[in-house]
Parts: structure tokens; sequence; C-alpha cells
């Protein structure tokens, strides 16, 4: 039983990871152009000619994570 519950509540929580992967890719897609995103399961690579120096100019690169706000 208890067995169960932990492979649902892992199940739930990787469902939970890729949409959020998703949304995260997608809002990179509209907010930063010129970058090319590629949403994998629960991982999202970013590609671009100068990323690195496009990521150390613009904030929206930096912290990803206030895009899903």
């Amino acid at each position: 039983m208890l067995e169960q519950l932990k492979a649902r509540g892992e199940a739930g929580g990787r469902a939970r990871a890729e949409r959020v992967a998703r949304r995260l890719g997608e809002a990179v897609r509209e907010r930063v152009p010129g970058v090319s995103v590629a949403v994998e399961g629960t991982r999202v690579t970013l590609s671009g000619r100068r990323l690195w120096r496009r990521w150390l100019a613009d904030p929206a690169l930096r912290w990803l994570g206030g895009l899903l706000r």
C-alpha cells in the first residue's frame, strides 16, 4: 500500500514538473527573442548565438523562474 502511494506521488510530481518545464519553454520563446528552446521531459535547454553574453546582460535569462509568474 505504501509503495503504491509513493509511486502515485512520484508520478504526480513528475507530471507537474513536465508541465512547468513546458510553461517555462513557452514563456522563454515569447519573451526572449533569438533564443531557441528545447523541452525534453523536465529539462529545458536554451541555445543561441552569444547566449552567454546575453545571459550576462538580460535579467530575464538569469532569472528564468520569474517568467513563470
